[in-house]
């Protein structure tokens, strides 16, 4: 099971989350869309995590990823 930590009125929360719930925005475009699941296995390879990578929706010629450090 994944699931988000966080406070809520001083009182911890765990939200679990699945991967049908995960979404991203195109750098590019700024359409919303959800990331599959080669797109995530490729950020976790390479190295990269979900705050530091945007991803773009295909809308120029193929999906690209990039880092922000």
């Amino acid at each position: 099971m994944f699931y988000l930590k966080t406070e809520i009125d001083g009182r911890p929360h765990k939200v679990e989350i699945y991967d049908d719930e995960i979404f991203t925005r195109c750098f590019i475009c700024g359409k919303e869309f959800q990331p599959n699941s080669e797109i995530m296995k490729f950020v976790y390879e390479s190295g990269g995590d979900l705050a530091s990578t945007s991803v773009s929706c295909g809308c120029s010629d193929k999906p690209k990823l990039v880092r922000i450090k």
